[in-house]
């Protein structure tokens, strides 16, 4: 990519972002972004046609990514690492203040639809060879889902990121990580 365009979105993106952690998602405007990064708006309007696919490219520009655990890792150390890993992401102060923004806006923009489900998509794919070994290893049944497993094991952590009620360190992810496996043996023993 040409020197000047890499520039260019570096600049966009590093405006639009500070505007959405200033006040949400409707302080994306373009003449904001013009105003902040600097960039001409007709140059602006040639990378982004629309203020809703500029927003759209600022959480794809800003959405984590969920690392994939060693593959030789057994299922409970791989979801230790996944649990970890999702505490970090959710304890940054910088993308929790992001996440209610995209939850509210997916309804509302098709982009951001999309990028929600790419995520969770992401998230599935990373989390699909860890149930895989669980299931190797016993520990769960076949025919398990694995979007059920994904939210039963990292949705208490992202309520815990949204209401603020406990705090996110590894002691935490730990204590899901047990309750999980506590749940799915209790599960297998019915």
């Amino acid at each position: 990519m040409d020197a000047r365009i890499t520039r260019t979105r570096t600049a966009v993106m590093e405006a639009a972002t500070e505007l959405l952690l200033e006040g949400g998602p409707t302080a994306i405007t373009m003449d904001g972004v013009v105003a902040r990064s600097g960039v001409a708006k007709s140059t602006l309007y040639r990378h982004w046609p629309t203020r809703d696919a500029l927003v759209a490219s600022v959480f794809t520009h800003i959405a984590p990514e969920l690392p994939e655990p060693d593959p030789s890792l057994p299922f409970e150390d791989a979801l230790r690492v996944l649990a970890h890993a999702f505490v970090d992401i959710v304890a940054d102060p910088y993308w929790v203040r992001l996440i209610p923004a995209m939850l509210l806006l997916k309804a509302d923009l098709s982009e951001i639809a999309q990028l929600d489900a790419e995520l969770q998509k992401h998230q599935s794919d990373v989390l699909a060879p860890v149930l895989a070994c669980g299931a190797a290893e016993g520990l769960l049944p076949e025919g398990y889902d694995t979007e059920l497993e994904a939210t039963l094991l990292i949705g208490p952590i992202l309520m815990a990121a949204l209401t603020g009620s406990t705090p996110l360190t590894r002691e935490f992810a730990d204590r899901c990580v047990d309750h999980f496996l506590a749940g799915i043996g209790a599960h297998a023993r019915a």
